[in-house]
């Protein structure tokens, strides 16, 4: 309780807000000619002053800026189009302690968008633009992720927002990354995927590790490793009984494996390293490596 009334007043308690989020990016153009190189030089700067400088929620934020980084790979470009593939990545503090918790590394192969140099970027989450809705879609994304950790279900009106510029997006001219059953990744399917009501209670557990795990740590070392248990059962019910081939639990699991090794590296019964391998097969190799020390 005294917890979530001091986030509570963390969020509301400033007399001037400050933005919620804090990016910083960086840029590959090397596969690129050297005109769009040059059309590029002010694009990181560009990326990061919109994001950092524009107010993404309600709350009056007085609290510590949510750091996210984003790589971007252009790959080509056609006159003042061009595609690039993007890893986002975010990171939550850990309550009373120097550690912090990666919530968000993903691997996005497909953004397709026009620019001109020195264009100005326009604020409006209600518009499509297919520059402006692909930073918008994930700051909302991280947003959603990090209240979600704080409180059940708090995240759903970022998720619900970024949902709604997939939705734009997917019946638009930059359709690329968007449309449902799309490639190995698609960014509607990935957030409805979070939304469904079938997630309900994994979005439940996730919250019970981060906050009554992870945040008690320095109070109870056990309560992590108990919370992560319960997750990973209720990821289990989900993979055999809803989504076997999930895009979300993908990403849950690239982000958080290294995470999880760590956590359960002090347990005495070693057994809930096979269930890890048998929800999370592509990181066989790392839970053998745990399991062993």
């Amino acid at each position: 309780m005294i917890r979530t009334i001091s986030f509570i007043l963390l969020l509301i308690s400033g007399i001037t807000f400050s933005q919620e989020v804090h990016v910083t990016v960086s840029v590959n153009y090397e596969s690129l000619p050297v005109q769009n190189r040059e059309n590029l030089v002010t694009f990181k700067n560009l990326v990061e002053d919109y994001i950092n400088k524009n107010r993404w929620t309600d709350i009056n934020w007085s609290g510590p800026k949510i750091p996210i980084t984003m790589t971007i790979f252009f790959r080509s470009a056609s006159v003042n189009r061009y595609q690039a593939q993007v890893v986002v990545t975010s990171q939550r503090a850990v309550y009373k302690s120097e550690k912090v918790s990666l919530m968000l590394k993903l691997l996005d192969p497909s953004w397709d968008f026009n620019y001109e140099k020195n264009q100005t970027l326009f604020f409006n989450p209600t518009l499509f633009d297919p520059l402006t809705s692909f930073l918008n879609y994930y700051v909302y994304l991280v947003l959603g992720l990090d209240f979600d950790s704080y409180e059940p279900n708090g995240g759903a009106s970022y998720f619900t927002k970024a949902l709604a510029i997939a939705n734009q997006a997917s019946s638009s001219g930059f359709s690329s990354g968007w449309m449902r059953g799309e490639g190995s990744f698609s960014r509607t399917d990935f957030i409805a995927e979070i939304l469904n009501e079938k997630f309900q209670d994994f979005r439940k557990s996730f919250y019970e590790y981060h906050y009554n795990g992870l945040d008690l740590e320095s109070e109870d070392p056990k309560a992590p490793s108990k919370n992560l248990i319960t997750l990973l059962s209720n990821v289990e019910e989900i993979r055999s009984k809803v989504f076997s081939r999930s895009l979300f639990l993908k990403v849950f699991f690239d982000t958080k494996y290294l995470e999880f090794c760590d956590v359960l590296s002090s347990q005495k019964d070693k057994i809930i390293f096979d269930l890890l391998k048998k929800i999370d097969p592509a990181h066989i190799s790392s839970y053998d490596k745990c399991k062993k020390k």
